[in-house]
Protein backbone atom coordinates (compact mmCIF):
# COMPACT_ATOMS: atom_id res chain seq x y z
CA UNK A 1 0.00 0.00 0.00
CA UNK A 2 1.15 3.43 -1.17
CA UNK A 3 0.88 7.19 -1.28
CA UNK A 4 2.02 10.52 -3.10
CA UNK A 5 1.84 13.76 -2.17
CA UNK A 6 -1.17 14.95 -4.16
CA UNK A 7 -4.85 14.65 -3.69
CA UNK A 8 -6.39 11.92 -5.22
CA UNK A 9 -7.69 13.63 -8.59
CA UNK A 10 -9.88 12.23 -11.40
CA UNK A 11 -9.69 8.44 -11.41
CA UNK A 12 -7.42 8.53 -8.57
CA UNK A 13 -9.15 7.66 -4.85
CA UNK A 14 -6.79 8.06 -2.17
CA UNK A 15 -7.88 5.84 0.97
CA UNK A 16 -6.10 6.00 4.36
CA UNK A 17 -7.05 3.65 7.81
CA UNK A 18 -5.68 4.50 11.09
CA UNK A 19 -6.12 1.97 13.94
CA UNK A 20 -4.16 -0.82 15.70
CA UNK A 21 -2.74 -4.11 15.08
CA UNK A 22 -6.58 -5.19 13.81
CA UNK A 23 -4.88 -3.76 10.57
CA UNK A 24 -1.62 -5.65 9.89
CA UNK A 25 -2.79 -9.10 11.08
CA UNK A 26 -0.74 -11.05 13.72
CA UNK A 27 -0.70 -14.81 14.34
CA UNK A 28 -3.97 -16.30 13.32
CA UNK A 29 -4.33 -13.60 10.46
CA UNK A 30 -2.43 -12.76 7.84
CA UNK A 31 -1.92 -8.91 6.81
CA UNK A 32 -3.69 -9.59 3.27
CA UNK A 33 -7.04 -11.13 5.47
CA UNK A 34 -7.43 -8.23 7.67
CA UNK A 35 -10.10 -5.98 6.96
CA UNK A 36 -8.14 -2.83 5.17
CA UNK A 37 -7.05 -5.59 3.03
CA UNK A 38 -10.66 -7.32 1.78
CA UNK A 39 -12.13 -4.06 1.52
CA UNK A 40 -8.99 -3.01 -0.86
CA UNK A 41 -10.06 -6.14 -3.09
CA UNK A 42 -13.62 -5.42 -3.25
CA UNK A 43 -13.07 -1.58 -3.95
CA UNK A 44 -10.66 -2.44 -6.55
CA UNK A 45 -13.09 -5.37 -8.16
CA UNK A 46 -16.04 -2.82 -7.74
CA UNK A 47 -14.41 0.04 -9.67
CA UNK A 48 -12.11 -1.14 -12.14
CA UNK A 49 -11.66 2.71 -13.90
CA UNK A 50 -10.38 4.07 -10.35
CA UNK A 51 -6.91 3.90 -9.13
CA UNK A 52 -7.13 3.08 -5.66
CA UNK A 53 -3.56 3.97 -3.36
CA UNK A 54 -4.00 2.84 0.33
CA UNK A 55 -2.20 3.83 3.08
CA UNK A 56 -2.40 2.40 6.86
CA UNK A 57 -0.95 3.70 9.77
CA UNK A 58 -0.84 2.55 12.91
CA UNK A 59 -2.92 4.73 16.01
CA UNK A 60 -1.08 4.13 19.32
CA UNK A 61 -3.23 5.93 21.25
CA UNK A 62 -6.25 8.58 21.19
CA UNK A 63 -3.91 11.59 22.33
CA UNK A 64 -1.72 11.27 19.63
CA UNK A 65 -5.03 11.40 17.26
CA UNK A 66 -5.07 15.37 16.42
CA UNK A 67 -1.61 15.09 15.58
CA UNK A 68 -1.76 12.49 12.93
CA UNK A 69 -4.34 13.39 11.38
CA UNK A 70 -2.51 16.77 10.80
CA UNK A 71 0.79 14.88 9.80
CA UNK A 72 -1.01 12.62 7.42
CA UNK A 73 -3.28 14.74 6.10
CA UNK A 74 -0.95 17.42 5.26
CA UNK A 75 1.77 15.10 3.99
CA UNK A 76 -0.58 12.49 1.64
CA UNK A 77 -3.74 14.37 1.49
CA UNK A 78 -6.15 11.19 1.22
CA UNK A 79 -9.71 11.55 -0.15
CA UNK A 80 -11.28 9.38 2.68
CA UNK A 81 -9.75 7.73 6.28
CA UNK A 82 -11.08 5.56 8.31
CA UNK A 83 -10.44 5.33 11.50
CA UNK A 84 -10.49 2.86 13.56
CA UNK A 85 -11.12 3.48 18.16
CA UNK A 86 -10.83 0.49 20.00
CA UNK A 87 -12.01 0.19 23.52
CA UNK A 88 -8.61 -0.31 24.69
CA UNK A 89 -7.72 2.93 25.39
CA UNK A 90 -10.60 3.16 28.05
CA UNK A 91 -9.79 -0.21 29.26
CA UNK A 92 -6.52 -0.41 30.07
CA UNK A 93 -3.56 1.52 30.62
CA UNK A 94 -0.75 2.73 27.98
CA UNK A 95 2.58 3.40 27.75
CA UNK A 96 2.33 7.03 26.03
CA UNK A 97 4.87 10.24 26.41
CA UNK A 98 4.66 13.52 25.49
CA UNK A 99 6.81 13.19 22.37
CA UNK A 100 3.87 10.66 21.07
CA UNK A 101 0.98 13.45 21.43
CA UNK A 102 3.09 15.78 19.77
CA UNK A 103 4.89 13.58 16.92
CA UNK A 104 3.58 10.13 16.37
CA UNK A 105 5.28 9.72 13.35
CA UNK A 106 8.20 9.97 15.00
CA UNK A 107 8.26 8.01 17.74
CA UNK A 108 6.78 5.36 15.19
CA UNK A 109 9.65 5.85 12.76
CA UNK A 110 12.36 5.96 16.20
CA UNK A 111 10.49 2.71 17.62
CA UNK A 112 10.50 0.92 14.12
CA UNK A 113 14.39 1.71 14.06
CA UNK A 114 14.80 -0.22 17.77
CA UNK A 115 13.23 -2.92 16.48
CA UNK A 116 15.26 -3.72 13.46
CA UNK A 117 18.21 -2.94 15.75
CA UNK A 118 17.10 -5.41 18.82
CA UNK A 119 16.49 -8.12 16.42
CA UNK A 120 20.03 -7.83 14.52
CA UNK A 121 21.55 -8.00 17.81
CA UNK A 122 19.07 -11.05 19.44
CA UNK A 123 19.13 -12.67 16.14
CA UNK A 124 15.18 -12.36 16.00
CA UNK A 125 13.30 -12.24 12.53
CA UNK A 126 12.81 -8.65 12.08
CA UNK A 127 9.14 -9.02 10.30
CA UNK A 128 8.03 -10.93 13.43
CA UNK A 129 4.64 -9.54 15.08
CA UNK A 130 5.97 -6.67 16.63
CA UNK A 131 7.42 -6.25 20.49
CA UNK A 132 8.48 -3.75 23.02
CA UNK A 133 11.14 -2.00 22.31
CA UNK A 134 13.56 -0.09 25.18
CA UNK A 135 12.18 2.99 23.75
CA UNK A 136 8.80 1.64 24.69
CA UNK A 137 9.59 0.56 27.82
CA UNK A 138 11.16 4.55 28.51
CA UNK A 139 7.46 5.83 28.29
CA UNK A 140 5.24 6.49 31.38
CA UNK A 141 1.91 5.08 31.92
CA UNK A 142 -1.06 6.98 30.57
CA UNK A 143 -4.52 5.29 32.67
CA UNK A 144 -7.17 4.60 31.39
CA UNK A 145 -9.05 7.29 29.56
CA UNK A 146 -12.36 7.96 30.83
CA UNK A 147 -15.46 7.98 28.50
CA UNK A 148 -15.54 11.71 28.37
CA UNK A 149 -11.96 12.23 27.89
CA UNK A 150 -11.80 9.98 25.01
CA UNK A 151 -14.63 11.81 23.06
CA UNK A 152 -13.02 14.91 24.20
CA UNK A 153 -9.35 14.07 22.20
CA UNK A 154 -11.36 12.44 19.41
CA UNK A 155 -13.98 14.95 18.63
CA UNK A 156 -10.98 17.81 18.64
CA UNK A 157 -8.94 15.73 16.65
CA UNK A 158 -11.74 15.69 13.65
CA UNK A 159 -12.76 19.18 14.12
CA UNK A 160 -9.27 20.08 13.58
CA UNK A 161 -8.69 18.08 10.99
CA UNK A 162 -11.80 19.79 9.41
CA UNK A 163 -9.93 23.09 9.52
CA UNK A 164 -6.61 21.99 7.82
CA UNK A 165 -8.37 19.68 4.99
CA UNK A 166 -11.25 18.57 3.16
CA UNK A 167 -10.47 14.56 4.08
CA UNK A 168 -14.15 12.69 4.29
CA UNK A 169 -13.46 10.47 7.77
CA UNK A 170 -15.30 7.80 8.34
CA UNK A 171 -15.50 6.27 12.27
CA UNK A 172 -15.56 2.94 13.16
CA UNK A 173 -16.22 1.77 16.56
CA UNK A 174 -14.91 -0.87 18.89
CA UNK A 175 -15.48 -4.54 18.25
CA UNK A 176 -18.01 -6.82 20.20
CA UNK A 177 -16.76 -8.27 23.57
CA UNK A 178 -15.41 -11.78 23.42
CA UNK A 179 -16.69 -13.03 26.97
CA UNK A 180 -13.76 -16.36 27.02
CA UNK A 181 -10.93 -13.75 26.47
CA UNK A 182 -8.13 -14.19 28.86
CA UNK A 183 -6.85 -10.34 28.63
CA UNK A 184 -5.84 -8.79 31.57
CA UNK A 185 -7.60 -5.16 31.40
CA UNK A 186 -8.02 -2.78 33.91
CA UNK A 187 -11.44 -2.57 32.75
CA UNK A 188 -13.35 -5.48 31.46
CA UNK A 189 -16.72 -5.33 30.76
CA UNK A 190 -19.40 -5.55 28.16
CA UNK A 191 -20.91 -2.05 29.56
CA UNK A 192 -17.53 -0.46 28.73
CA UNK A 193 -17.01 -1.65 25.03
CA UNK A 194 -20.90 -0.54 25.02
CA UNK A 195 -19.76 2.79 26.18
CA UNK A 196 -17.22 3.50 23.56
CA UNK A 197 -19.59 2.59 20.67
CA UNK A 198 -21.85 4.32 21.90
CA UNK A 199 -19.28 7.49 22.34
CA UNK A 200 -18.04 7.14 19.02
CA UNK A 201 -21.42 7.05 17.62
CA UNK A 202 -21.67 10.89 19.19
CA UNK A 203 -18.55 11.75 17.66
CA UNK A 204 -19.84 11.06 14.59
CA UNK A 205 -23.15 13.04 14.69
CA UNK A 206 -21.29 15.80 15.90
CA UNK A 207 -18.66 15.58 13.16
CA UNK A 208 -21.12 14.53 10.56
CA UNK A 209 -18.73 11.35 9.68
CA UNK A 210 -20.21 7.81 8.67
CA UNK A 211 -20.11 5.42 11.69
CA UNK A 212 -19.71 2.16 11.20
CA UNK A 213 -20.75 -0.19 13.86
CA UNK A 214 -18.53 -2.95 13.89
CA UNK A 215 -20.15 -4.31 17.17
CA UNK A 216 -23.64 -4.20 15.83
CA UNK A 217 -22.45 -5.90 12.90
CA UNK A 218 -20.42 -8.82 14.83
CA UNK A 219 -23.11 -9.32 17.19
CA UNK A 220 -24.99 -11.01 14.55
CA UNK A 221 -22.51 -13.83 14.59
CA UNK A 222 -20.97 -15.77 17.20
CA UNK A 223 -17.89 -16.52 18.98
CA UNK A 224 -16.20 -17.76 15.36
CA UNK A 225 -16.03 -13.82 14.63
CA UNK A 226 -13.06 -13.53 17.09
CA UNK A 227 -9.97 -15.29 17.64
CA UNK A 228 -9.90 -17.91 20.59
CA UNK A 229 -9.32 -16.32 24.25
CA UNK A 230 -8.76 -13.14 22.86
CA UNK A 231 -10.85 -9.73 21.18
CA UNK A 232 -8.79 -9.61 18.35
CA UNK A 233 -10.58 -10.96 14.84
CA UNK A 234 -10.61 -14.20 12.93
CA UNK A 235 -10.06 -14.13 9.75
CA UNK A 236 -13.74 -14.89 9.40
CA UNK A 237 -14.77 -11.38 11.72
CA UNK A 238 -12.27 -9.26 9.44
CA UNK A 239 -13.98 -11.17 6.37
CA UNK A 240 -17.52 -9.46 7.61
CA UNK A 241 -16.11 -6.06 8.85
CA UNK A 242 -14.27 -5.95 5.45
CA UNK A 243 -17.25 -6.02 3.54
CA UNK A 244 -19.19 -3.55 5.40
CA UNK A 245 -15.95 -1.36 5.66
CA UNK A 246 -16.03 -1.71 1.27
CA UNK A 247 -19.82 -0.78 1.17
CA UNK A 248 -19.37 2.49 3.39
CA UNK A 249 -16.36 3.73 1.17
CA UNK A 250 -18.20 2.48 -1.85
CA UNK A 251 -21.17 5.02 -0.78
CA UNK A 252 -18.35 7.84 -0.32
CA UNK A 253 -16.72 7.30 -3.35
CA UNK A 254 -20.40 7.11 -5.49
CA UNK A 255 -20.87 10.66 -4.00
CA UNK A 256 -17.36 12.00 -4.84
CA UNK A 257 -17.88 11.01 -8.38
CA UNK A 258 -21.28 12.50 -8.32
CA UNK A 259 -20.14 15.69 -6.64
CA UNK A 260 -17.43 15.95 -9.32
CA UNK A 261 -19.86 15.46 -12.22
CA UNK A 262 -22.21 17.98 -10.92
CA UNK A 263 -18.69 20.46 -10.72
CA UNK A 264 -17.66 19.38 -14.40
CA UNK A 265 -20.91 19.96 -15.64
CA UNK A 266 -21.07 23.35 -13.58
CA UNK A 267 -17.59 24.14 -15.34
CA UNK A 268 -15.94 24.09 -11.95
CA UNK A 269 -12.63 22.63 -11.00
CA UNK A 270 -12.19 20.32 -8.21
CA UNK A 271 -8.96 20.43 -6.81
Amino acid sequence: MNTNQARGTGNTVKILFLGQCLQYGYAGVSRYATYPSVAASILTAQFPDLCFKFDVKYLYHATGLKALLRHRLLLTKPDIAVINLPAMFAATAWRVNRIYEIAPELVDTARSFMRKVEAKVKGLDPKAPKRDTLLDRAFAWHPPLHIEEYERLVADALLHARQIDECRVILMGPGGFNEDTTEDYEVHSLELWSSVNEMVRRVGERVNAPVIDVQGILAKHGGEVFINQNHRFSEHGHAIVGREVASVLAGEIRRRRLGQSIAAEAGIELI
